[in-house]
């Protein structure tokens, strides 16, 4: 389905934008592990957001 690709080019851009702006702005250790734990949480509801979303269309 359309929305599915859709959703899953978003996901990658995504991560590769947060990849790129990890790498041309480096931060501490620290900061880094706290940027981390909080982009998991992140990740943890859009994956939520996007299950239900893909549920709702199936």
């Amino acid at each position: 389905m359309c929305t599915s690709g859709f959703i899953k080019g978003m996901a990658a851009g995504l991560i590769l934008g947060a990849a790129a702006t990890m790498l041309v702005d480096p931060v501490s250790d620290r900061q880094r592990h706290k940027l981390m734990k909080k982009t998991e949480g992140v990740f943890k509801s859009i994956g939520g957001v996007i299950d239900t979303a893909v549920s709702m269309f199936s």
